[in-house]
């Protein structure tokens, strides 16, 4: 493990959770997608499934951070100060929303569904990409880690698009 630079501070410790906890709506919704046949299901069930799936993984979010936080202080965390665990967690929902916009728009343009879904499968490598690099990045502002992270992760994710095609 290195030492903390100059740089690190609370506020972009902070800053950096919030990017990465886009994390768990990428994921989640890129495996989703990973089961999804062309077709199988109407654009407005599509959309809403990915809200649900960002929805499940936004209360596992919220229910792993309070248990991370009350065994941190030793005791259970009052109702107010888990309203910014909350507000945080909601910060899963990102991708989930941007990909229900993304298949009503190709509803309304009548996109064929394996390119819906091939878009989705690239939007979420780029946005895994992008918060690896941000989530390292704000810490301390320093470029080389932050795109070895990115570099890391996008290899990762590209394990999901594997899986999709090897299944």
């Amino acid at each position: 493990m290195t030492q903390a630079s100059e740089n690190w501070s609370e506020r972009r410790r902070n800053a950096a959770q919030r990017v990465a906890a886009v994390l768990y709506g990428v994921i989640a919704v890129m495996t989703a997608e990973i089961a999804v046949q062309p077709g199988e299901f109407g654009y407005g069930e599509a959309a809403v499934g990915a809200l649900l799936v960002g929805l499940a993984m936004t209360a596992t979010r919220i229910f792993v951070e309070l248990v991370k936080k009350e065994t941190e202080i030793g005791a259970h965390l009052p109702l107010g100060k888990a309203g910014a665990i909350v507000r945080d967690s909601l910060l899963v929902m990102a991708f989930p929303l941007a990909t229900a916009v993304l298949i009503v728009i190709a509803a309304l343009s009548t996109a064929h569904w394996q390119a819906l879904l091939d878009d989705v499968l690239y939007l979420g490598i780029a946005t895994v990409a992008v918060v690896g690099f941000l989530s390292s990045y704000l810490l301390d502002r320093a470029v080389l880690p932050a795109l070895r992270r990115a570099a890391v992760w996008l290899v990762l994710s590209l394990v999901l698009v594997a899986a999709k095609y090897w299944a």
